[in-house]
């Protein structure tokens, strides 16, 4: 069967439309999609990767932290005591008359976890804010790795100047 010339014109545009669509269908479209899959895994490895390097950064803070942590603990006297530190502080800071209990606190490590730490609760009565911030600045700066774990501050209600203050201290490394 012989085609003339305005039939094989129309099924050369025909073929040919065919297989555009048959390239479209079959090769452009799946590359696209797979480049914008491929654009979105991009961005979400920067995001992780970002998030990784945060994390790195925290981590040798950490690290960091816990090297000056073991330098306080090395260069502390072995026969350490919070309690008699507590109390050279609250005198140096003229809180010595305002404690009115000072009692330790079982640890983890006496409780059967494996964190070995010293722990104190200290209740201080009617002393001012002033003084409270000059002790808790002298416990939080001091070199012998005494950290402020909880604190409570309630004013007085017949004077609200005059503060009752519990605190709970802790230092790592209970005794040898």
């Amino acid at each position: 069967m012989r085609l003339n010339r305005r039939e094989r014109l129309v099924v050369g545009v025909g073929a040919a439309l065919v297989a555009l669509v048959l390239i479209y269908t079959l090769l452009y479209e799946p590359l696209q999609r797979r480049r914008a899959g491929q654009a979105g895994a991009t961005v979400r490895l920067e995001q992780d990767l970002a998030e990784m390097r945060t994390l790195a950064a925290q981590y040798q803070g950490l690290v960091q932290s816990r090297e000056r942590m073991k330098k306080r603990l090395e260069t502390r006297s072995k026969d350490f005591s919070p309690f008699s530190y507590l109390q050279g502080l609250a005198k140096e800071t003229g809180l010595a008359d305002k404690i009115e209990s000072m009692t330790p606190v079982a640890s983890a490590a006496e409780s059967g976890g494996t964190s070995a730490a010293l722990e104190v609760d200290l209740r201080l009565n009617g002393i001012g804010l002033a003084e409270l911030v000059r002790f808790l600045y002298r416990v939080e700066t001091s070199d012998q790795a005494i950290q402020v774990v909880q604190l409570h501050i309630r004013p007085r209600y017949l004077n609200p100047e005059q503060l009752d203050v519990s605190l709970r201290l802790a230092s790592p490394g209970g005794p040898a």
